[in-house]
């Protein structure tokens, strides 16, 4: 065989290969949720089904934020199959603003309708929970420390709480949450509050929660799977839920993308994702995520939702609150 013949026939294998690569099934998920954990159930979906993930995520710090406005940018030409934001609020903004298309009926069929878009736009799953980070210094179920926001307000807790920028990630959606439910007045009066008790304002709640580590603050307002991340490296930190005001639970959310380049491939990953299974895996992990379908296997440690007081949230009522709710908190914590 001449050299010629084997050069030939070495580009068109080449050639071919290439083909085959270029035409492997592929989805594309811009995902909120924190990188070690997802990557690992991207991998596995990826492995499974044979359809290549091409994944963006979002940074600690802009959590949430920056890939909803990667969104909004691109809605003339969409390069998102699947919107997988790890809380609720900012999604259901994106769905009133037409960025999202109707999700099959049988995506998600087995998550109750209290975590799902009336319109079929977005389904939650797998969640966490709002708690309060403290120094262990009382033995479990003796904990007299505040259990509700307002209580954070009280003068004894003066320059020892502290709280995340709430222009970013689930503090400005709790806060969204309270001024939806509790009313304009009264969500001014606790701002009014926490800004005269000198609230600690952080980068973020893995921040606040390191601020009671550091013994910088007693209490840290976060979500449980910040908590749960230390835990296993070994740190010992206290947990309280906010039983006064009813567990806020923040769902992870799936959504597709209206006008997508793989509709049939982000539908086969959303309805992967909103399964018992995945459920179960983000339950195992160190982020001890809350499964929501009922019957979901939690291990010894994790947090069962049947073990809990969920708020029940009007979502479309939270997030129309959320542009005011974040713009007042800036005008009452960071401008001073």
């Amino acid at each position: 065989m001449s050299i010629l013949v084997r050069v030939l026939l070495i580009s068109v294998v080449f050639f071919l290969s290439s083909c085959q690569s270029d035409t492997k099934p592929s989805v594309t998920i811009y995902c909120a949720h924190d990188r070690v954990h997802a990557e690992q159930i991207l991998d596995l979906f990826e492995a499974e089904t044979g359809i290549r993930v091409d994944a963006i995520f979002d940074t600690e710090a802009n959590k949430t934020v920056g890939l909803a406005e990667r969104l909004r940018a691109e809605r003339e030409r969409p390069r998102c199959d699947v919107h997988w934001s790890n809380e609720p609020l900012r999604s259901v903004r994106l769905s009133h603003e037409g960025l999202f298309r109707k999700m099959p009926s049988d995506l998600g069929a087995a998550i109750p309708e209290m975590w799902k878009d009336k319109s079929g736009l977005w389904c939650g799953f797998a969640g966490r929970v709002r708690v309060l980070a403290v120094q262990p210094t009382s033995p479990a179920g003796e904990w007299t420390g505040p259990v509700s926001m307002k209580q954070l307000t009280e003068d004894q807790w003066l320059g020892k709480v502290a709280l995340a920028d709430p222009r970013f990630g689930t503090t400005g959606s709790h806060l969204a949450i309270i001024r939806s439910i509790e009313g304009k007045e009264s969500y001014l009066n606790l701002l009014e509050g926490l800004q005269m008790n000198d609230v600690q304002l952080v980068s973020s709640n893995s921040a606040s929660r390191d601020r009671v580590l550091a013994g910088e603050a007693w209490i840290g307002v976060t979500d449980t799977d910040d908590i749960e991340v230390v835990r296993r490296r070994g740190e010992s930190i206290g947990e309280v839920f906010l039983s006064t005001d009813g567990d806020v639970l923040l769902p992870n959310v799936i959504a597709l993308v209206k006008g997508s380049p793989n509709p049939t491939e982000g539908e086969i990953l959303a309805r992967w994702l909103l399964s018992s299974r995945v459920e179960e895996l983000l339950a195992a992990s160190s982020s001890r995520q809350v499964p929501l379908i009922p019957g979901t296997s939690v291990p010894v440690g994790g947090l069962s939702i049947e073990d809990l007081d969920p708020l029940v949230i009007d979502w479309d009522d939270a997030a129309d609150a959320l542009p005011a709710a974040i713009q007042e908190a800036e005008r009452y914590l960071l401008d001073r």
